[in-house]
Protein backbone atom coordinates (compact mmCIF):
# COMPACT_ATOMS: atom_id res chain seq x y z
CA UNK A 1 0.00 0.00 0.00
CA UNK A 2 1.25 3.44 -0.92
CA UNK A 3 1.47 6.16 1.91
CA UNK A 4 -0.88 8.41 0.05
CA UNK A 5 -3.21 5.40 0.20
CA UNK A 6 -2.60 4.71 4.17
CA UNK A 7 -3.32 8.39 4.48
CA UNK A 8 -7.04 7.87 2.48
CA UNK A 9 -7.56 4.96 4.99
CA UNK A 10 -6.28 6.66 8.18
CA UNK A 11 -8.52 9.40 7.20
CA UNK A 12 -11.69 7.82 7.09
CA UNK A 13 -11.13 5.38 9.76
CA UNK A 14 -13.67 5.40 12.47
CA UNK A 15 -15.27 8.37 10.17
CA UNK A 16 -19.08 9.02 9.64
CA UNK A 17 -18.42 10.12 6.24
CA UNK A 18 -18.50 8.23 3.28
CA UNK A 19 -16.28 11.11 0.76
CA UNK A 20 -14.17 13.44 1.40
CA UNK A 21 -13.95 16.90 -0.70
CA UNK A 22 -9.91 17.99 -0.62
CA UNK A 23 -9.57 21.94 -1.19
CA UNK A 24 -5.78 23.42 0.60
CA UNK A 25 -3.36 22.82 -0.50
CA UNK A 26 -1.34 21.34 1.86
CA UNK A 27 -4.39 18.11 1.82
CA UNK A 28 -3.71 17.97 -1.85
CA UNK A 29 -0.27 17.34 -1.06
CA UNK A 30 -0.75 15.18 1.67
CA UNK A 31 -3.37 12.89 -0.06
CA UNK A 32 -2.17 13.19 -3.61
CA UNK A 33 1.61 14.44 -3.89
CA UNK A 34 -0.08 17.51 -5.83
CA UNK A 35 2.05 20.44 -5.52
CA UNK A 36 0.35 22.96 -7.74
CA UNK A 37 -0.90 26.50 -6.45
CA UNK A 38 -4.86 26.12 -7.54
CA UNK A 39 -7.27 25.42 -9.67
CA UNK A 40 -7.88 21.58 -7.97
CA UNK A 41 -9.71 19.51 -6.03
CA UNK A 42 -9.67 15.88 -5.16
CA UNK A 43 -12.07 13.62 -3.58
CA UNK A 44 -11.58 10.59 -1.85
CA UNK A 45 -13.36 7.45 -1.36
CA UNK A 46 -13.86 5.08 1.76
CA UNK A 47 -12.94 2.20 -0.43
CA UNK A 48 -9.93 4.19 -0.95
CA UNK A 49 -10.27 5.51 -4.70
CA UNK A 50 -9.14 8.87 -5.17
CA UNK A 51 -10.84 11.54 -7.94
CA UNK A 52 -8.63 14.77 -8.99
CA UNK A 53 -10.44 17.73 -10.73
CA UNK A 54 -8.25 19.84 -12.61
CA UNK A 55 -8.12 23.16 -14.75
CA UNK A 56 -6.04 23.20 -17.53
CA UNK A 57 -3.49 25.31 -16.50
CA UNK A 58 -2.88 23.07 -13.35
CA UNK A 59 -3.06 19.61 -15.76
CA UNK A 60 0.99 19.68 -16.24
CA UNK A 61 1.29 19.47 -11.80
CA UNK A 62 -1.23 17.24 -11.98
CA UNK A 63 0.62 14.34 -14.09
CA UNK A 64 3.11 14.12 -11.24
CA UNK A 65 0.65 13.32 -8.25
CA UNK A 66 -0.94 10.23 -7.67
CA UNK A 67 -4.67 9.52 -7.74
CA UNK A 68 -7.06 6.90 -9.40
CA UNK A 69 -8.80 9.46 -11.99
CA UNK A 70 -8.09 12.51 -13.60
CA UNK A 71 -10.75 15.09 -14.49
CA UNK A 72 -9.10 18.05 -16.73
CA UNK A 73 -11.71 20.73 -16.99
CA UNK A 74 -11.20 22.36 -20.58
CA UNK A 75 -11.35 25.89 -21.34
CA UNK A 76 -14.82 25.98 -22.66
CA UNK A 77 -16.48 24.23 -19.30
CA UNK A 78 -16.88 25.72 -16.21
CA UNK A 79 -14.85 23.91 -13.93
CA UNK A 80 -16.99 24.55 -10.79
CA UNK A 81 -20.27 22.46 -12.87
CA UNK A 82 -17.70 19.51 -12.44
CA UNK A 83 -17.15 19.51 -9.27
CA UNK A 84 -21.15 20.12 -8.33
CA UNK A 85 -21.73 17.25 -10.86
CA UNK A 86 -19.09 14.89 -8.64
CA UNK A 87 -20.58 15.63 -5.32
CA UNK A 88 -24.18 14.98 -6.43
CA UNK A 89 -23.06 12.10 -7.08
CA UNK A 90 -20.90 11.43 -4.14
CA UNK A 91 -23.25 13.08 -1.82
CA UNK A 92 -26.07 9.94 -2.98
CA UNK A 93 -23.97 8.12 -1.09
CA UNK A 94 -23.95 9.19 2.37
CA UNK A 95 -22.33 12.39 4.56
CA UNK A 96 -19.62 14.24 2.97
CA UNK A 97 -16.09 15.09 4.70
CA UNK A 98 -15.38 19.24 4.21
CA UNK A 99 -11.96 21.30 4.94
CA UNK A 100 -14.06 23.32 7.25
CA UNK A 101 -10.42 24.99 8.21
CA UNK A 102 -9.79 26.07 5.02
CA UNK A 103 -13.05 25.91 2.58
CA UNK A 104 -14.35 29.64 2.06
CA UNK A 105 -18.02 31.08 2.58
CA UNK A 106 -18.40 32.23 -0.85
CA UNK A 107 -17.32 27.92 -2.37
CA UNK A 108 -19.83 26.74 0.61
CA UNK A 109 -22.55 28.58 -0.67
CA UNK A 110 -22.06 27.46 -4.23
CA UNK A 111 -21.15 23.53 -3.38
CA UNK A 112 -24.12 23.55 -0.47
CA UNK A 113 -27.03 23.07 -3.01
CA UNK A 114 -24.92 19.77 -4.21
CA UNK A 115 -24.38 18.32 -0.98
CA UNK A 116 -26.39 16.54 1.35
CA UNK A 117 -25.32 15.86 4.88
CA UNK A 118 -21.61 17.25 5.80
CA UNK A 119 -19.12 17.58 8.44
CA UNK A 120 -15.67 19.29 9.19
CA UNK A 121 -12.49 16.99 8.61
CA UNK A 122 -9.96 19.89 8.96
CA UNK A 123 -9.32 18.91 12.64
CA UNK A 124 -8.74 15.39 11.58
CA UNK A 125 -6.45 16.06 9.05
CA UNK A 126 -3.92 18.26 11.07
CA UNK A 127 -4.19 15.51 13.89
CA UNK A 128 -2.91 13.02 10.89
CA UNK A 129 -0.60 15.65 9.43
CA UNK A 130 0.97 15.92 13.32
CA UNK A 131 2.72 12.64 12.99
CA UNK A 132 5.35 12.15 10.06
CA UNK A 133 6.49 8.71 8.54
CA UNK A 134 10.07 8.08 7.77
CA UNK A 135 9.70 9.89 4.09
CA UNK A 136 8.30 13.01 5.67
CA UNK A 137 10.79 12.73 8.49
CA UNK A 138 13.82 12.66 5.58
CA UNK A 139 12.05 15.62 3.88
CA UNK A 140 12.43 17.56 6.80
CA UNK A 141 15.78 16.70 8.01
CA UNK A 142 16.62 18.03 4.59
CA UNK A 143 15.00 21.42 5.17
CA UNK A 144 16.59 21.48 7.58
CA UNK A 145 20.18 21.00 6.45
CA UNK A 146 19.40 23.33 3.83
CA UNK A 147 18.63 26.45 5.89
CA UNK A 148 21.64 25.62 8.57
CA UNK A 149 24.26 25.58 5.96
CA UNK A 150 22.84 28.32 4.33
CA UNK A 151 23.07 30.66 7.23
CA UNK A 152 26.44 29.36 7.79
CA UNK A 153 27.53 30.10 4.33
CA UNK A 154 26.28 34.10 4.93
CA UNK A 155 26.30 34.47 8.37
CA UNK A 156 29.37 36.96 7.73
CA UNK A 157 26.82 38.99 6.12
CA UNK A 158 25.76 40.16 9.42
CA UNK A 159 27.97 43.09 10.23
CA UNK A 160 27.81 47.02 10.41
CA UNK A 161 26.70 48.72 7.47
CA UNK A 162 25.16 45.56 6.17
CA UNK A 163 20.81 45.98 5.80
CA UNK A 164 18.24 44.14 7.72
CA UNK A 165 16.93 43.66 3.84
CA UNK A 166 20.79 42.67 2.34
CA UNK A 167 21.37 40.03 5.17
CA UNK A 168 17.73 38.20 4.66
CA UNK A 169 18.17 38.62 0.70
CA UNK A 170 21.44 36.97 0.77
CA UNK A 171 20.07 33.92 3.00
CA UNK A 172 17.09 33.33 0.64
CA UNK A 173 19.19 33.30 -2.42
CA UNK A 174 21.72 30.88 -0.69
CA UNK A 175 18.68 28.36 0.50
CA UNK A 176 17.19 28.12 -3.37
CA UNK A 177 20.72 27.72 -4.53
CA UNK A 178 21.09 24.78 -2.18
CA UNK A 179 17.99 22.98 -3.32
CA UNK A 180 15.09 25.09 -1.50
CA UNK A 181 12.16 24.89 -3.20
CA UNK A 182 11.08 27.89 -1.43
CA UNK A 183 11.46 29.70 1.73
CA UNK A 184 9.11 28.34 4.35
CA UNK A 185 7.78 32.29 5.10
CA UNK A 186 9.68 35.72 5.18
CA UNK A 187 13.07 35.47 6.67
CA UNK A 188 13.23 37.82 9.50
CA UNK A 189 16.05 39.67 10.35
CA UNK A 190 15.83 42.17 13.04
CA UNK A 191 18.14 44.45 14.41
CA UNK A 192 18.87 46.52 17.93
CA UNK A 193 15.72 48.12 18.96
CA UNK A 194 13.66 46.14 16.20
CA UNK A 195 14.76 42.83 17.49
CA UNK A 196 11.84 43.58 20.47
CA UNK A 197 9.27 42.78 17.70
CA UNK A 198 8.99 39.04 17.34
CA UNK A 199 7.32 39.07 14.11
CA UNK A 200 9.17 41.91 12.89
CA UNK A 201 9.67 42.22 9.01
CA UNK A 202 13.26 42.99 8.01
CA UNK A 203 13.55 46.27 6.43
CA UNK A 204 16.62 48.80 4.76
CA UNK A 205 17.86 49.49 8.61
CA UNK A 206 21.54 49.54 8.91
CA UNK A 207 23.09 47.03 10.95
CA UNK A 208 24.89 48.89 13.86
CA UNK A 209 28.11 47.28 15.98
CA UNK A 210 26.54 46.65 19.53
CA UNK A 211 23.34 45.40 18.19
CA UNK A 212 21.67 42.47 18.53
CA UNK A 213 20.46 40.58 15.35
CA UNK A 214 17.49 38.02 15.28
CA UNK A 215 17.69 35.99 12.14
CA UNK A 216 14.17 33.49 11.98
CA UNK A 217 14.48 31.84 8.24
CA UNK A 218 13.25 28.37 7.32
CA UNK A 219 13.51 26.08 3.61
CA UNK A 220 11.02 24.78 1.94
CA UNK A 221 12.05 21.25 0.56
CA UNK A 222 9.56 19.09 -1.65
CA UNK A 223 6.76 20.54 0.31
CA UNK A 224 8.16 20.28 4.19
CA UNK A 225 9.57 23.27 6.08
CA UNK A 226 11.97 23.62 8.54
CA UNK A 227 11.73 26.58 11.53
CA UNK A 228 15.24 27.72 13.23
CA UNK A 229 16.47 31.73 14.70
CA UNK A 230 19.68 32.67 15.62
CA UNK A 231 20.28 35.66 17.59
CA UNK A 232 23.75 37.22 16.65
CA UNK A 233 25.94 39.90 18.36
CA UNK A 234 27.34 42.38 16.49
CA UNK A 235 30.21 43.77 19.02
CA UNK A 236 29.66 43.89 22.47
CA UNK A 237 25.88 44.10 23.01
CA UNK A 238 26.14 44.98 26.55
CA UNK A 239 25.16 43.39 29.54
CA UNK A 240 21.92 43.12 29.62
CA UNK A 241 21.44 41.05 26.11
CA UNK A 242 24.57 38.93 27.24
CA UNK A 243 22.29 37.78 30.12
CA UNK A 244 19.21 37.63 28.25
CA UNK A 245 20.71 35.50 25.92
CA UNK A 246 21.87 32.92 28.79
CA UNK A 247 18.66 33.06 30.04
CA UNK A 248 16.93 32.08 26.80
CA UNK A 249 19.71 29.47 26.51
CA UNK A 250 19.09 27.73 29.72
CA UNK A 251 14.85 27.82 29.06
CA UNK A 252 15.49 26.11 25.87
CA UNK A 253 17.84 23.72 27.08
CA UNK A 254 15.54 22.93 30.38
CA UNK A 255 12.24 22.15 28.25
CA UNK A 256 14.30 20.20 25.91
CA UNK A 257 15.02 17.89 28.75
CA UNK A 258 11.66 18.10 29.94
CA UNK A 259 10.09 16.53 26.86
CA UNK A 260 9.13 12.95 26.76
CA UNK A 261 6.61 10.66 24.93
CA UNK A 262 2.62 11.26 26.47
CA UNK A 263 4.14 14.97 27.85
CA UNK A 264 1.53 17.24 28.16
CA UNK A 265 2.79 20.45 25.98
CA UNK A 266 1.06 23.12 27.90
CA UNK A 267 3.25 21.88 31.28
CA UNK A 268 6.03 22.10 29.36
CA UNK A 269 5.25 25.62 28.00
CA UNK A 270 4.22 26.30 31.00
CA UNK A 271 7.87 25.58 32.61
CA UNK A 272 9.29 27.86 30.15
CA UNK A 273 7.74 30.85 31.98
CA UNK A 274 8.71 29.65 35.21
CA UNK A 275 12.48 28.98 34.16
CA UNK A 276 12.60 32.47 32.74
CA UNK A 277 11.10 33.81 35.87
CA UNK A 278 14.31 32.94 37.61
CA UNK A 279 15.88 35.38 35.86
CA UNK A 280 13.38 38.04 36.20
CA UNK A 281 12.62 37.80 31.97
CA UNK A 282 9.16 36.23 32.14
CA UNK A 283 7.19 39.40 31.44
CA UNK A 284 9.51 39.82 28.31
CA UNK A 285 8.35 36.60 26.88
CA UNK A 286 5.25 37.02 24.75
CA UNK A 287 4.18 33.93 22.69
CA UNK A 288 4.01 30.30 22.82
CA UNK A 289 7.03 27.87 23.36
CA UNK A 290 6.59 26.70 20.11
CA UNK A 291 4.52 24.11 17.19
CA UNK A 292 4.22 21.80 14.54
CA UNK A 293 6.12 21.80 11.51
CA UNK A 294 5.43 20.06 8.34
CA UNK A 295 3.74 21.05 5.05
CA UNK A 296 3.00 24.38 6.62
CA UNK A 297 5.50 25.76 8.88
CA UNK A 298 2.70 26.13 12.09
CA UNK A 299 0.73 23.23 12.73
CA UNK A 300 -0.07 20.77 15.39
CA UNK A 301 0.94 20.21 18.30
CA UNK A 302 1.34 23.31 19.96
CA UNK A 303 3.56 23.90 22.76
CA UNK A 304 1.56 26.43 24.25
CA UNK A 305 0.37 27.16 27.50
CA UNK A 306 -3.47 26.46 26.31
CA UNK A 307 -2.45 23.38 24.30
CA UNK A 308 -4.59 20.32 24.95
CA UNK A 309 -1.86 18.06 23.04
CA UNK A 310 -0.05 15.66 24.00
CA UNK A 311 3.35 14.55 22.38
CA UNK A 312 3.41 11.27 20.04
CA UNK A 313 6.05 9.69 18.41
CA UNK A 314 6.75 10.85 15.23
CA UNK A 315 6.11 14.56 15.75
CA UNK A 316 7.86 17.57 14.35
CA UNK A 317 8.46 20.84 16.59
CA UNK A 318 9.89 23.69 16.95
CA UNK A 319 11.08 24.88 20.78
CA UNK A 320 11.78 28.79 20.36
CA UNK A 321 11.61 31.30 23.77
CA UNK A 322 12.58 34.84 23.33
CA UNK A 323 12.90 37.35 25.40
CA UNK A 324 11.73 41.23 24.25
CA UNK A 325 12.87 44.08 25.61
CA UNK A 326 11.53 47.53 24.52
CA UNK A 327 13.43 50.11 23.50
CA UNK A 328 16.93 47.44 24.02
CA UNK A 329 16.34 44.23 21.63
CA UNK A 330 15.03 41.38 21.50
CA UNK A 331 16.65 37.52 22.37
CA UNK A 332 15.29 34.48 20.35
CA UNK A 333 16.52 30.67 19.78
CA UNK A 334 14.83 28.11 18.10
CA UNK A 335 15.64 24.48 17.34
CA UNK A 336 13.50 21.69 15.38
CA UNK A 337 12.71 18.83 16.96
CA UNK A 338 11.57 14.77 16.32
CA UNK A 339 10.03 13.03 19.32
CA UNK A 340 11.25 9.26 18.75
CA UNK A 341 10.67 6.18 20.84
CA UNK A 342 13.85 6.13 22.50
CA UNK A 343 12.58 10.16 23.25
CA UNK A 344 13.07 13.67 21.71
CA UNK A 345 16.09 14.48 19.33
CA UNK A 346 17.44 17.48 17.77
CA UNK A 347 17.21 17.32 14.49
CA UNK A 348 19.00 20.83 14.11
CA UNK A 349 22.65 21.31 15.09
CA UNK A 350 23.21 24.96 14.68
CA UNK A 351 25.79 26.27 17.23
CA UNK A 352 23.21 28.72 19.46
CA UNK A 353 26.07 30.79 20.10
CA UNK A 354 27.20 32.95 16.90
Amino acid sequence: MSDFKRRIASLFSNASFESALINSYESLRYFSGFKGLGGAFLILSRDGTSKMFVTELEAPDAKEAVYDQLVVVEKTKKFQEEIEKALKSYGERGQIGLEDGSITLSMYEEIKPYVNSWVGISKKISQLRSVKDDDEISLIRNAVKIAEESFLQIKDEIKPGATENHVAAELEKAMKEAGAEGIAFPTIVASGERAANPHAVSTDKKIRDGEVVVVDFGAKYKGYDSDLTRTVFVGDVGDTMRSAFDAVFDTQQTCFKALSLGAKLSDVANLAIKNLAKYKLDKYYTHSLGHGIGLEVHESPYLSTSSQDLLKEGQTFTIEPGVYIEGVGGIRIEDDFLSTKQGVTRLSSLPAKL
